[in-house]
């Protein structure tokens, strides 16, 4: 929209210079600019009428007329340049060919003398029409007996002189009509380029908005406020788009969270009633079942309820929950043939940290490792000194064309395996309530390492 309006605009002001000032000006001849041959003929003019004006009042104060500067550069421009001065009986010349004033008979008339026959009259000639070569004039005056006469021909080239000098005449006459009209425009046009970019400003600010809008936390809206008129309605409809979708994940997280927490209380009474039954494998396999659903109930309430968590952050010591979850962990590890390890570079490490949701995060990665280890395996546990928790496994390994979904819900990476992928999901969960970090890559000689880091910690 802008991009079109600036483009009408830039139209508009070439349509108005070209009809408002350069058109009405190019038809209109400016006082004291012509032709550049024009102008140069008029200085080789003004030239000889000096030169005879002079020596008509006194004879040799006219001086040089061969070294005369704008003649030379005349001459330099054309060279078939000449011209013939007469003052009295005094001829001053200089070029070839016959002078006009034998062909056309000037030297006759002079000889007539008839200023003195007939006293108080003077005659009076001038001519440009003779026909070349290049531009001609001549001029003769004879008042009272005093006689002057100058003629040239031959200019067929303007000097570069009288060309620079047309141009600035001709510009000054462009910007005295046309000046008042451009500066108009030129103000008009700045004012529109400055609201332009204001509001181009305004607009790239709400874009950035968003960019950083975060899809699981949809409280902030856009400002209206400051914006271009025509971009309030479009900002309104985004408003009102965000209201209804943050509510309809309230209701979706309301729902999932409601039946996860409902399903506890029967599948408790459910697997109380399993344990009164016969021993049998159908008792078991029953049982077994109903472990399974619990832990996904479970689950799903955590995912449900971490974002809405408002237990306070506290200082914590990761060293510490780090080891509680290796050591509740080592005999399941050691049941399944697997050597569980805990290496730490700090005897102790501060975070500010809900410690509940942090140990369930490094549970589930450990979880994870052992599930994927075969008997023999080591998983390893390693708390670095600038506070990131590796969790190291010599399983399969992740394919890295499937780590970018490796924290979606119930992402499985293999059918065979229990679970319903929430795991991974809620250490997603858990990282981001504490604005910290999560990498996954490849392990050296197989199987993967993922690292968490909760919040900047102090070690000690």
């Amino acid at each position: 929209m802008f991009g079109q309006m600036t483009l009408i605009t830039i139209l508009f002001v070439g349509f108005g210079v070209y009809f408002f000032s350069l058109r009405p000006l190019l038809s209109v001849e400016p006082n004291g600019v012509a032709d550049p041959l024009e102008q140069t003929a008029a200085r080789a003019s003004d030239a000889l009428s000096r030169f005879a004006f002079a020596e008509g009042q006194a004879p040799g104060s006219g001086g040089d007329l061969a070294q005369d500067a704008v003649l030379a550069d005349i001459r330099a421009h054309n060279p078939r340049f000449r011209y013939f001065v007469r003052v009295g009986d005094r001829d001053f010349r200089q070029g070839e060919g016959t002078p006009f004033f034998v062909s056309l008979g000037f030297d006759r008339l002079e000889r007539q003398d008839l200023s003195r026959a007939y006293p108080g009259v003077c005659i009076n000639s001038t001519r440009n029409d003779l026909g070349g070569p290049g531009l001609v004039f001549l001029t003769y005056s004879d008042c009272g007996g005093r006689r002057t006469y100058y003629e040239y021909a031959g200019i067929e080239h303007a000097t570069t002189s009288a060309a620079a000098t047309s141009a600035q005449l001709y510009g000054k006459f462009i910007w005295s009509y046309g000046g008042l009209f451009l500066s108009t425009v030129g103000i008009a046009f700045v004012v529109f380029a400055v609201v332009l970019l204001v509001n181009v400003w305004r607009i790239r600010r709400v874009a950035a908005m968003a960019r950083d809008l975060d899809p699981d936390d949809l409280k902030g809206l856009f400002p209206e406020r400051g914006l271009p008129l025509e971009v309030v309605p479009l900002v309104s409809a985004l408003n009102q788009m965000i209201v209804r979708v943050d509510e309809a994940q309230r209701r979706q997280r309301f729902f999932l969270s409601a039946a996860a927490h409902e399903m506890r209380t029967p599948l408790t009474v459910l697997r109380t009633r399993l344990e009164i039954m016969d021993d049998g494998r159908l008792k078991d396999k029953l049982i077994a079942d109903v472990r399974r659903l619990t832990d996904l109930a479970n689950k799903l309430l955590t995912l449900m309820t971490i974002g809405e968590s408002r237990t306070a952050m506290r200082r914590c010591d990761l060293v510490t929950l780090a080891g509680r979850v290796v050591g509740e962990r080592e005999t399941v590890a050691r049941r399944r043939g697997l050597d569980l390890v805990f290496e730490r570079e700090v005897t102790r490490m501060e975070i500010v940290a809900d410690a509940g949701l942090v140990e369930t995060a490094i549970g589930n990665v450990v979880d994870n490792a052992l599930s994927f280890s075969a008997e023999g395996q080591r998983v390893t546990v390693r708390l670095d000194k600038d506070g990131w928790v590796r969790v190291r496994d010599h399983g399969p390994g992740i394919p890295k064309e499937r780590i970018k979904d490796l924290f979606e819900p119930f992402t499985r990476f293999s059918t065979g395996r229990s679970g319903y992928g929430l795991g991974l999901a809620i250490v997603k969960a858990v990282i981001e309530r504490h604005d910290g970090a999560v990498e996954v890559k490849a392990g050296e000689g197989g199987g993967a390492e993922v690292s968490l880091r909760f919040s900047p910690g102090t070690p000690g």
